[in-house]
């Protein structure tokens, strides 16, 4: 019996012992460059955690459920705030904290495969992606319609598309609304549909007519577009008419 506990409380301390081996990597330094990541992400990462980046698809690592909402290293070296990584990156022409943290996962999983990092390779990927990216943005802006849906091109544009798409009854509940600040009761339904629809999320002629605005949410837009689609169906008309010549 004795020999029984003796051998659980030295199981348990080695377990315990082993536990606590892995640094919090909030108490080590933010890495200047690639290359110290690399120890680091040993020394803090989990067992597990180390082992899905050596075996798992280097592009398939970010969706996996221990990445996808951003391990601890991604807040603690503050990749989405301008820390001198961030900025190790940038001066190599990556942007974006998607990439630079997707780039590190990868540069690991090479790393822990004895194979070459190629990061100037790596980073080339991102910016041909992000260069069609903003091709197709570019042209989205110019277009009429997306997806065989009309876009509007201003905010009075908007009133005559609603009253074409809306039902009689659908644009009689908005008018007799007590006020503009009421349509938030459509942010789920009409709003949603818009902002999905209308471009305001994905790029539109309609967003960078708002964004020309300093409207920069899509949330915000639509907001805007049915509080003002409420005074317009009231013949008030002052403040979406100076909004509009902004």
């Amino acid at each position: 019996m004795k020999s029984l506990f003796l051998f659980i409380i030295t199981s348990f301390h080695f377990l315990t012992f082993g536990q606590k081996s892995k640094r919090d990597i909030y108490d080590i330094s933010i890495p200047n460059k690639l290359e110290k990541c690399f120890p680091i992400l040993t020394e803090t990462l989990t067992e597990k955690e180390i082992n899905i980046v050596k075996t798992f698809p280097e592009d398939s690592i970010y969706f996996h459920e221990e990445f996808i909402n951003r391990a601890d290293f991604f807040h603690a070296w503050k990749i989405y705030d301008g820390s001198r990584l961030t900025k190790y990156f940038n001066k190599k022409g990556l942007y974006g904290s998607y990439e630079i943290y997707e780039t590190i996962l990868i540069s690991y999983h090479r790393f822990l495969n004895d194979k070459p990092i190629n990061l100037e390779q790596q980073i080339e990927k991102y910016k041909l992606k992000q260069r069609q990216e903003k091709e197709e943005y570019l042209k989205r802006t110019k277009q009429d319609s997306i997806n065989g849906i009309y876009i509007p091109k201003d905010i009075k544009d908007c009133f005559i598309t609603l009253d074409s798409l809306l039902s009689k009854e659908d644009i009689k509940s908005i008018k007799e609304l007590p006020n503009k600040n009421e349509t938030i009761v459509y942010h789920h339904g009409i709003g949603l549909w818009l902002r999905n629809n209308w471009g305001l999320w994905g790029g539109s002629r309609l967003q960078k007519y708002f964004l020309a605005r300093k409207v920069n949410h899509p949330d915000s837009m639509s907001a805007m577009i049915l509080e003002y689609y409420h005074d317009w169906l009231n013949n008030r008309n002052d403040e979406w008419e100076k909004f509009n010549k902004k």
